[in-house]
């Protein structure tokens, strides 16, 4: 049952039933339910996820696939690849996928050794491959990856058990003008703060709300008050998406999250053609 028909029966129902019956729904149910409405793509383009971490391992990675499963069967974007073989990143191997899902692989750069297949990685990027990151897919990696990817994890003042005011900073874009109705926003989630990030390099889309009382009792490192969550930006002729948020299961089945990581598989894949330029911190999400 779609959760648009689980709202309407709310008030018949009662919140204790419906809560009941959300919890006994499977996960790929509960991505099923909460996926936006989207236009059927006319082609099937191909993903690789890759989800092996050599650092923490996180236990949302099965519901990561689950999610990209789901999605890729119901909007028809995508068919996925889940490998954890290294060789799929080798030129001749590599080059069969339009995308790569990186789903919270930690400290890629202690698996990925091989500078023969980091090369080949970076070059298919450059060459017009698709990039979409998920949490902890920006813990660790090597000089090149860290470029490509826009950041490299610092720390998480803002942890896994609070839940955190997000503000949409970018809400004309087309990736983000429709979650929320392209304002901010609470999560339960564990939320990055970022080494290597340079503003000028990527545009931001979602970040931290920086004037919000619960985000200000923790203490970011960064003096710039500056913590993006989710941004995209290109890389040569590629496309990158990046999502700080991942860490709870749940999230991955938001569904204002959801909609969000739609339009950003439908950018990396070339469906939509959207702004990455870098624009300033807007002025409503300057601390005081």
């Amino acid at each position: 049952m779609k959760k648009s028909l689980f709202l309407a029966l709310l008030p018949i129902l009662g919140f204790g039933v419906y809560a009941a019956k959300v919890k006994s729904m499977s996960e790929a149910d509960l991505v099923q339910a909460n996926l936006p409405k989207v236009e059927q793509s006319k082609d099937k383009h191909q993903i690789l996820c890759f989800s092996k971490p050599y650092g923490f391992r996180h236990n949302s990675i099965e519901i990561g696939e689950t999610m990209l499963r789901v999605m890729g069967e119901e909007t028809g974007l995508f068919e996925v690849t889940f490998s954890d073989d290294l060789s799929n990143f080798a030129p001749e191997n590599i080059k069969k996928f339009d995308a790569i899902c990186f789903n919270n692989n930690t400290h890629i750069q202690k698996g990925m050794k091989d500078e023969a297949l980091r090369k080949s990685l970076i070059a298919y990027v450059k060459n017009g491959g698709g990039i979409f990151a998920i949490h902890s897919a920006t813990d660790g990696g090597w000089p090149e990856y860290i470029d490509m990817i826009g950041g490299n994890f610092r720390g998480h003042p803002w942890g896994a058990g609070g839940t955190w005011d997000i503000s949409n900073e970018d809400p004309k874009h087309p990736i983000v003008q429709d979650v929320h109705g392209g304002k901010g926003f609470k999560l339960k989630d564990e939320l990055y703060v970022y080494n290597d990030f340079d503003r000028g390099d990527q545009r931001v889309l979602m970040a931290l709300d920086m004037k919000s009382e619960v985000n200000g009792k923790r203490k970011g490192p960064r003096e710039d008050n500056d913590y993006a969550l989710a941004w995209v930006k290109k890389y040569g002729e590629g496309r990158v998406f990046v999502s700080a948020f991942g860490h709870n299961k749940e999230v991955f089945y938001n569904p204002e999250i959801l909609k969000m990581w739609v339009e950003g598989f439908r950018y990396i894949l070339g469906e939509t053609d959207v702004e990455t330029e870098s624009v300033r911190k807007p002025a409503f999400n300057l601390p005081k």
